[in-house]
């Protein structure tokens, strides 16, 4: 990704608040939006490869980490927009966070006018 492509990311970004337990994104549910966190603290279960009751270990995610950036790679090989992915893992804020938004509709629109992945042709979607 190149520097213009990033620009029109950031020029995309959405801020949103979210409160101290509030759940973020929920295991099987579809992922809206990419976060960045900048300001408190979310927490996601640490998860094994074919683990079947929940964890009880936890990955703090803080300032300057992101949470659903798998949609970024679903954004750059989705062929049709329909298959929106479902998260993995249930997040859950361990105070107020404050974030900035990359939705998954903004991010269709920028992959359809080709301001990012321009290499991938509105006629492949």
């Amino acid at each position: 990704m190149n520097d213009r492509e990033l620009g029109r990311i950031c020029d995309s970004l959405k801020p949103k608040v979210f409160e101290d337990n509030a759940k973020v994104v929920e295991v099987g549910k579809p992922l809206n939006a990419m976060l960045y966190i900048i300001a408190g603290s979310m927490q996601a279960p640490i998860m094994d490869a074919g683990e079947a009751a929940p964890s009880t270990s936890f990955h703090t995610l803080k300032k300057g980490m992101f949470v659903g950036e798998q949609l970024l790679y679903w954004a750059m090989k989705t062929k049709s927009f329909d298959d929106q992915p479902a998260s993995f893992k249930t997040i859950r804020c361990t105070t107020k966070v404050e974030a900035f938004a990359l939705t998954v509709d903004d991010m269709k629109t920028l992959v359809l006018s080709g301001d990012i992945f321009p290499m991938k042709s509105k006629g492949e979607v």
